[in-house]
């Protein structure tokens, strides 16, 4: 083998490997962005539970 062979083995070998990490990059920001919409999800009753609470007690503090 010839040492452009070898050379031109080793970047397609390097190409390969960026590849395969841009492909792992890519699927743990989508698992992360899918946590983080299932997070959000569960934590919406509780935030209007909260925002209507403090709407109610603002209210019922100028009625007095």
């Amino acid at each position: 083998m010839s040492e452009t062979e070898r050379k031109r083995a080793e970047a397609k070998a390097a190409r390969e490997r960026l590849v395969g990490t841009v492909n792992e990059l890519g699927t743990a920001i989508q698992e992360s962005k899918r946590r983080a919409r299932e997070r959000a999800q569960a934590a919406a009753p509780y935030v209007v539970g909260s925002i209507g609470a403090l709407a109610v007690l603002k209210v019922l503090r100028r009625k007095r």
